[in-house]
């Protein structure tokens, strides 16, 4: 059984991802192609990459992540925009494959508010 929890990175398949981003040849169109097209633990995955290259504020992400980012520029504002756009995408649809698992939990189940206060963080992380 995969590792899973509510983090952006506390899933397997979001770790895979970041394994891919760190080998691409261009990091931002990774990213693009992956809120355009991805899972939704790899458009939860980007959409954290971006916030905390945006804010350089890596608490609370891998730290792996976290020193990937170090250094790095800030990305365009329609890059940012457009995952704010793919995680509101995930929130507004408890059918969509991943956030229904987490559905499934009810809406009173504290990780499933967990998860979605997560989503929501990402999408609050200044621009």
């Amino acid at each position: 059984m995969g590792a899973w929890s509510v983090e952006s990175f506390g899933n397997d398949d979001a770790l895979d991802w970041f394994g891919d981003l760190q080998s691409a040849p261009d990091a931002l169109y990774f990213i693009d192609e992956t809120l355009a097209a991805g899972t939704t633990e790899s458009v939860v995955a980007a959409g954290a990459v971006l916030a905390v290259l945006n804010s350089k504020d890596s608490s609370g992400v891998h730290p792996d992540v976290a020193a990937w980012c170090t250094g790095r520029s800030a990305p365009p504002a329609e890059l940012k925009q457009a995952a704010v756009s793919a995680i509101q995408t995930i929130l507004d649809d408890p059918e969509v494959d991943g956030h229904d698992v987490w559905a499934e939990l009810g809406e009173d189940d504290e990780d499933y508010l967990a998860w979605l206060a997560n989503l929501k963080s990402i999408q609050a992380r200044p621009q």
